[in-house]
């Protein structure tokens, strides 16, 4: 019950919620807004390595971020990890993997800033805040939203954070909320490659 505990693991998770995926977002929607994009397309480049460039450029930033949250998990907040770093380690690597994909494929989707910075709002922050179990447990959502936060991965990765600084039972514990991580990541990147896809223009 002691503040420091339930808002440092809540803080990380809502901030690399937010600042990669809006990051990846702009990069891409001003790709389109710009009409840059058209010379990718004209490219002999794939669909593949364009998105795989924006990921990676977004995951570097992610991951300093990551570091910078825990400094702050290890000072400000004063908390230690309980057990087995490693599954943390993972599923930070995959949720900055999945942000990232999210936040490009909203990019690809919608060529607008100002339209794709809204967008994520929506499924990068106002999700994550209500439906992830991080202020509300998931039992008293009403069923009829509930079910959406199977989808959202802040559920699975405030699981992960909490169980690392908290509880301590590593891999046994958190292992389907890691692996639940990365299905997500690679839904939103087949999705973004799908849309990137169709627009590429055919030699």
């Amino acid at each position: 019950r002691e503040p420091r505990k339930f808002y440092g693991p809540g803080m990380l998770v809502l901030s690399l919620s937010i600042f990669p995926t809006v990051l990846a977002a702009l990069a891409m929607s001003r790709e389109g807004e710009q009409r840059t994009i058209l010379q990718v397309y004209a490219s002999s480049i794939s669909a593949h390595e364009f998105l795989l460039g924006k990921i990676l450029a977004g995951a570097i930033v992610g991951l300093a971020a990551w570091l910078l949250l825990m400094g702050l998990m290890f000072t400000l907040f004063g908390l230690r990890l309980a057990g087995d770093p490693t599954p943390l380690l993972v599923a930070s690597v995959l949720f900055v993997f999945c942000v990232v994909s999210f936040g490009t494929l909203v990019g690809a989707a919608l060529p607008n800033q100002a339209a794709a910075v809204q967008a994520v709002g929506l499924g990068g922050f106002l999700l994550a805040f209500l439906l992830s179990g991080l202020i509300f447990p998931i039992e008293n959502i009403p069923p009829a939203l509930s079910w959406i936060s199977y989808l959202v991965q802040a559920r699975y990765f405030i699981a992960v954070v909490r169980d690392a600084f908290l509880q301590g039972g590593g891999w046994p514990a958190v292992w389907g909320s890691v692996l639940m991580i990365g299905v997500i990541g690679l839904a939103f990147y087949g999705l973004a490659w799908r849309t990137m896809r169709r627009m590429q223009v055919k030699a």
